[in-house]
């Protein structure tokens, strides 16, 4: 939200400088995110009259201007094509430095002298708009510096706000925390009822009361529809970022900056019957002002007249009622909205509006007669017309009507750490707005103000005792807590190990966007259905993920095309999958990923680089699972995404848990010049089930060591081996290590042999010859019958 400094402290006169009042608004919780000069440096331009304008004489486009500029006239000639006698406009004089560098001099154009230059919004960095000259309104006075005409020099604050302060989206509410936390007095203006001096009458139904606390609506008849927007007030519009449009218009959009109730302002000529508040029919269709033909469901809340919908509730009107240069009765519209009928409406019709941004987090109940005063009295003081009575309907009350919260002086040193004040206590509730009953010493009884959706529980009241009390006036003190045990399956399940074991590996941690890039994402999901946004962030981002390797490429990509010449990533988050069974349709599952490109290891004198291989990043998934009682086992498999021969599928306990493997050649067209990296994807829970390791004291028995070469069919995985001798459960059985693979002369075609070497130890006693080759024979027997492997040289 962006907010004028002037405005600011016409609400509230605090001592405090701009950095100051930053300092102290980003304390309280709303945090200042920038602070900007409102306009230029406007020195030497001044506001001018044309007095006459004639033709150039030789040039067409060009005009001779006589230009008042109070002090003297000056002739001035021009070329904007909005230049006419009677014109009020920004004139700068010779000597003034333009907001672009140019410096104005006098000087000749086709041989008449000008002595000075009329301008545009645009030329003086007060709007991208370049049409033509700045037209001010015919009573700005002429001759007095723009600047002091503009009310400038002024800061504007952008404050970030959480979505729980809605209440602080407007001048008052912003205006409001800084008298507190500074100890101001909050200079709020009165709010005068208009006086009723017409008998036009608007009738309000609410058919929707549970979604509708309350409406009001009121006719102001009999403008003066040539009325334009004051300087003042447009400019307030401009330094919150709102373009201005026509004067009703613009008076609704003050008061909600102002006030922060969203407003409407229809064409009283164009509505038809009685203002209905009600959900939309079935097929009913509405035009916005933007010119959108949105076709409505059914649970959307609508205000309607006899012809059908005029506007969707707390989002935005329909062209068919709205006001413009011909309006001469106007009626104005204030509402309370239940911020959960309202909520999501923008993004399912692809509609953001300030008004919906306000009512999405919650507009203060109690609001929308005032405001309802405070538009109409504006709109007769700047446009004339008669008052009409004022139509108001209530729906059912937000709040209940007990709406009560205990608090207590104990609970307040517990969660802050420290004692506060009792009676400092009361006073900074009240000072929020909130009704405080003394119950007992150190005890209250708390009603939060109408204004404040966010305050519910005793926590949320100490939380404003915190942030007017001030966080860095809390004292720090190491905090003491105490630890249940926890199990060593609990411990082994923690995200921390996790990361621990890929970061000790080289990898470091990515943190992407969920929703990706339609072509990629269909390259590695073979075109399965993605879940579609209907309000992207851009149109690069439409879909979210399958696949986390959709979010790690670019991620990859982006640093080898900076010449990072080894890069491992990797990256914990949800993948999405349409389910109709699922809640909202999406089935999401928690996913570990990781991508691994360029050389195995970092460049050193005494050792050869070579790229990364298949094998490198299947030992560091095989790392994930240490500890487990269930290892992973890596299956030969095809993957649409990954290379044919360098792909696997990951299983644990016969069920498939990831993939594992290089990415396939078609993606060297994407990647061009670029060696394609290995990719992993797991089932997040199948990793976490990994238990921590336990220690076990050293054996003091000898090892030994008995080497096999095994004859076996190429066909066979050298795992199968492996997994062959470890389903005897041998408990002298320490380690199966493969330290050798052969293929060629002195071996039949299709074969190969493989070398295992077995480590034995008895925990207990020395191993003897005779008990180590029973253990051989049964170990080679288990081979044949399971592998095929006969020893090598029989």
């Amino acid at each position: 939200m962006k907010m004028s400094e002037r405005w600011l402290r016409s609400w509230v006169d605090t001592p405090d400088d701009i950095d100051t009042l930053a300092d102290r608004l980003t304390m309280a919780g709303l945090e200042v995110d920038d602070i900007t000069p409102a306009g230029p440096s406007l020195d030497g331009i001044v506001v001018g009259r044309v007095v006459t304008c004639e033709p150039h004489p030789d040039a067409d486009k060009l005009r001779v201007c006589e230009v008042d500029v109070g002090a003297e006239r000056l002739n001035i000639v021009c070329g904007a094509p909005n230049v006419g006698p009677g014109i009020h406009a920004p004139v700068a004089t010779v000597g003034a430095v333009m907001p672009g560098g140019m410096k104005i001099k006098a000087a000749k154009l086709r041989g008449v002298a000008s002595r000075g230059m009329l301008c545009s919004a645009s030329e003086l960095g007060m709007a991208s708009d370049a049409d033509g000259l700045w037209l001010l309104p015919v009573d700005a006075p002429v001759g007095q510096p723009l600047a002091d005409y503009l009310g400038l020099p002024d800061q504007v604050l952008e404050v970030d706000l959480t979505p729980n302060r809605g209440d602080c989206l407007s001048v008052r509410g912003l205006a409001r925390e800084v008298a507190v936390t500074s100890g101001q007095v909050l200079a709020e203006p009165a709010t005068d009822l208009p006086e009723v001096t017409g008998s036009t009458l608007r009738p309000v139904q609410i058919a929707a009361p549970a979604d509708c606390v309350g409406y009001a609506a009121q006719c102001v008849t009999g403008i003066d529809p040539g009325a334009c927007t004051p300087m003042w007030m447009r400019e307030r519009l401009r330094r919150a970022g709102i373009r201005t449009i026509n004067l009703p218009v613009d008076i609704g959009n003050y008061v909600m900056l102002e006030l922060g109730q969203p407003m409407h302002a229809f064409d009283g000529d164009r509505l038809t019957g009685d203002i209905q508040v009600r959900r939309a029919r079935s097929n009913e269709k509405i035009t916005t002002l933007d010119g959108e033909e949105v076709v409505l469901d059914v649970d959307t809340l609508v205000i309607a007249d006899d012809e059908g919908a005029v506007a969707i509730a707390g989002m935005i009107g329909g062209q068919r009622t709205a006001v413009d240069e011909q309006t001469v009765n106007v009626v104005f519209e204030a509402a309370c909205f239940t911020p959960t009928v309202v909520a999501g409406r923008g993004r399912k019709y692809k509609i953001q509006t300030d008004s919906l941004h306000r009512f999405e987090r919650g507009v203060d109940p109690s609001l929308h007669p005032r405001a309802l005063a405070r538009a109409t009295a504006l709109l007769i003081d700047l446009a004339g017309g008669s008052v009409g009575p004022v139509s108001v309907e209530q729906g059912q009350p937000m709040w209940p009507a007990t709406r009560r919260i205990d608090l207590d002086e104990t609970h307040i040193t517990r969660l802050l750490g420290q004692p506060i004040d009792a009676a400092w206590v009361g006073s900074a509730l009240e000072w929020l707005g909130m009704d405080v009953e003394f119950v007992t010493a150190g005890r209250w009884t708390v009603v939060p103000p109408s204004w404040r959706f966010d305050i519910n529980i005793e926590a949320d009241l100490i939380e404003e005792v915190a942030r007017v009390y001030g966080y860095d006036q809390l004292a720090a003190e190491d905090a003491r807590v105490r630890l249940p045990a926890v199990s060593a399956a609990a411990a082994g399940a923690e995200p921390e190990r996790v990361a621990c074991v890929l970061r000790e590996r080289g990898y470091s941690e990515a943190i992407t966007y969920s929703f990706v890039e339609p072509g990629l994402h269909a390259m590695l999901t073979d075109d399965a259905t993605a879940v579609t946004l209907d309000n992207p962030i851009s149109d690069l981002y439409v879909q979210m993920r399958r696949t986390l390797w959709a979010s790690l490429l670019p991620s990859w990509h982006y640093n080898v095309r900076r010449q990072q010449a080894r890069v491992r990533l990797y990256e914990r988050g949800l993948r999405f999958l349409p389910d109709e069974n699922a809640e909202a349709g999406v089935l999401q599952s928690d996913t570990l990923a990781g991508v691994v490109g360029g050389l195995a290891e970092d460049p050193h004198w005494d050792r050869t680089t070579r790229p990364v291989d298949f094998f490198d990043v299947k030992g560091d998934v095989e790392a994930l699972f240490a500890g487990s009682a269930d290892r992973p086992r890596f299956v030969a498999a095809t993957h649409p995404a990954l290379h044919p021969g360098r792909t696997a599928r990951i299983e644990q306990n016969g069920i498939a848990v990831g993939w594992l493997g290089q990415l396939a050649p078609v993606f060297r067209k994407r990647f061009k010049n670029i060696e394609l990296p290995y990719v992993f994807e797991l089932d997040y829970d199948a990793v976490a089930r990994s238990t921590t390791p336990r220690f076990e004291p050293v054996s003091e028995q000898p090892l030994v060591r008995r080497d096999l070469a095994l004859v076996v069919d190429e066909s066979v995985p050298v795992g199968r081996l492996v997994e062959a001798v470890e389903s005897l459960e041998l408990v002298e059985l320490q380690q199966v290590q493969v330290f050798d693979l052969f293929r060629g002369q002195g071996l039949e075609t299709g074969f190969k042999s493989v070398a295992l070497s077995l480590i034995f130890q008895d925990k207990a006693s020395t191993l003897t010859d005779e008990g180590v080759e029973t253990i051989i024979t049964r170990v080679v027997s288990v081979l044949e019958q399971r592998c095929g492997a006969r020893i090598r040289g029989e």
